[in-house]
């Protein structure tokens, strides 16, 4: 099993008022420096969210200060924090900020609160009404849609089976994507799931608002208390997370492709192409033959680049970023919702 040099990685959040975030980001700042951990913490007046990556010790510790921390007393509990192996080297720094929600929806927190949320099923619930929704979905009866609202590079190496995973690059794409396809919705359960349960407290709130669900239900927890439950569920391939890792895995199961030869592949690399951030599914054959870049676009400009000495990064979005719709229209058809998606 894990060595006790094993340190971990919490993943957490918790909305509740806070008069004054620049204080409370101040502590946060302190209390992690002091702990050495790294991560990144988002504080804002509904609350705070973190995930942050130390030794064992400093992160059972960190619980227990966030534990009995007065503004989080009695609305964060030890099962809020989900885990997972690693430890400081999972993140290039600390990084700890105020900002408007503490999830980037892009949608002011006074107009869709998270106090609107949906139903929160809890692991086993979720997996009943998964099990369900995909013995309907095979008779073509299902009144129920089951919602990935992370983004598709997550959804691409693993999701829950029969899922709708939206074509999305940010969430703060997701209340336009719920606006496009309101026809989809309408009338529908709607089972939701994200990796920590964020994601679906105000994306649930925001598809409420719409008024047009029948219901909509969230896992509690999101897939990573799922995947404690049941490691070979409905849920197949890795569980996408966002550090230095990329991916965390309860099953072998891969589900997705090397993007230049096919063969299954589901381990991230970072385009080779300087300037840009995105990640790409390269096995180990094509990059040993220099197909190291996200898109052909990608790797003509790396050999441009590599070609011209002065060497400056430029950080900028590919065309092949650009060219990607926003929002994509889901035409959902029976085949979207077979369940071997």
């Amino acid at each position: 099993a894990m060595g006790s040099k094993e340190g971990e990685v919490l993943l957490y959040y918790c909305y509740c008022e806070v008069k004054d975030p620049e204080k409370l980001c101040a502590w946060q700042k302190a209390l992690c420096q002091h702990l050495h951990l790294t991560g990144k913490v988002r504080v804002a007046s509904e609350g705070i969210n973190g995930t942050v990556g130390g030794s064992k010790v400093a992160t059972n510790l960190y619980i227990e200060v966030m534990l009995s921390q007065p503004l989080f007393k009695d609305i964060l509990c030890r099962d809020d924090f989900k885990s997972s192996a690693g430890g400081a080297h999972c993140f290039p720094d600390l990084r700890v900020g105020v900002f408007e929600e503490i999830v980037p929806m892009g949608i002011d927190p006074k107009k869709v609160s998270y106090k609107e949320t949906g139903i929160h099923l809890s692991p086993q619930e979720f997996h009943k009404e998964v099990e369900q929704y995909l013995s309907q979905a095979n008779q073509g009866q299902s009144d129920t849609i089951l919602l990935d609202c992370r983004n598709f590079y997550e959804s691409k190496i693993g999701h829950f089976q029969g899922c709708l995973a939206p074509d999305i690059r940010k969430f703060s794409y997701f209340p336009s994507y719920v606006d496009e396809n309101l026809e989809l919705f309408k009338n529908k359960r709607v089972l939701m799931y994200c990796t920590g349960g964020i994601r679906c407290e105000r994306g649930s709130a925001y598809l409420r608002s719409k008024a047009v669900c029948r219901e909509v239900y969230q896992l509690k927890g999101g897939i990573h208390k799922y995947l404690e439950e049941f490691p070979d569920g409905f849920y197949r391939g890795k569980l996408f997370v966002f550090d230095d890792r990329y991916a965390i895995c309860s099953n072998e199961d891969i589900i997705s492709a090397c993007r230049y030869c096919g063969t299954l592949w589901d381990q991230y690399k970072l385009c080779s192409s300087q300037h840009c951030r995105q990640l790409v599914l390269t096995c180990p054959g094509c990059r040993k033959k220099g197909l190291t870049a996200c898109c052909p676009v990608c790797q003509e400009k790396e050999l441009k680049v590599a070609s011209r000495a002065s060497g400056q990064a430029l950080k900028e979005e590919c065309e092949c970023t650009r060219r990607r719709p926003r929002v994509p229209i889901e035409h959902i058809s029976q085949s979207t919702l077979d369940t071997g998606k």
